[in-house]
């Protein structure tokens, strides 16, 4: 059975060893960073495991380094991430379920950066479908505003901010849920 919780001390080096194995290695220590954010309070790392089966993992920052959220106060989802072989089975619509859950015990708004180069269609279209829009803000390169007519390189750090606003029945209904 499916579980999605959050990033233990004793599961930080199976989730880098796990992830590394499935997917693609992160730097090194990302996940041990993650887990001291996580216990000093500035996010939370979301795992989805069955059994000792890795499905994927999110997380949500309350205090994000993308300025136009930060200074907004909207909480970011970041680095949803599911192994290739979970991918269609619905393990990142309930990852982004419980990041928005908790995103909605503290706040009306969720927020998240999507990549432009087509390797991101499946999330665009995802986020799209969640309700998620952009938020009105230049494009971002290297977490600089793009400006107009400036020349980008479209990778990885091309991205786009949206935003979704949680309904006071959703942020009741999340409230609840965790």
């Amino acid at each position: 059975m499916e579980m999605i919780e959050r990033l233990s001390a004793s599961c930080v080096e199976w989730l880098a060893r796990e992830f590394a194995a499935k997917a693609w290695p992160k730097s090194e220590g990302y996940f041990a960073k993650c887990f001291a954010a996580q216990e000093r309070g500035e996010l939370v790392l979301l795992v989805a495991a069955e059994g000792d089966t890795l499905l994927g993992y999110v997380k949500v920052v309350w205090v994000p380094e993308s300025a136009p959220f930060r200074e907004a106060g909207i909480p970011e989802i970041q680095d949803l991430n599911v192994v290739p072989a979970a991918r269609g089975k619905g393990v990142a619509t309930r990852l982004m379920d419980r990041a928005e859950a908790l995103i909605g015990q503290r706040s009306a708004v969720a927020g998240i950066a999507v990549g432009l180069h087509p390797g991101y269609g499946a999330a665009q279209r995802m986020y799209a479908r969640r309700g998620y829009v952009p938020d009105g803000k230049p494009l971002q390169y290297h977490g600089v505003p793009v400006r107009e007519g400036q020349e980008v390189r479209l990778d990885n750090d091309l991205v786009m901010n949206l935003t979704k606003e949680l309904t006071p029945g959703m942020r009741e209904e999340c409230i609840h849920e965790t």
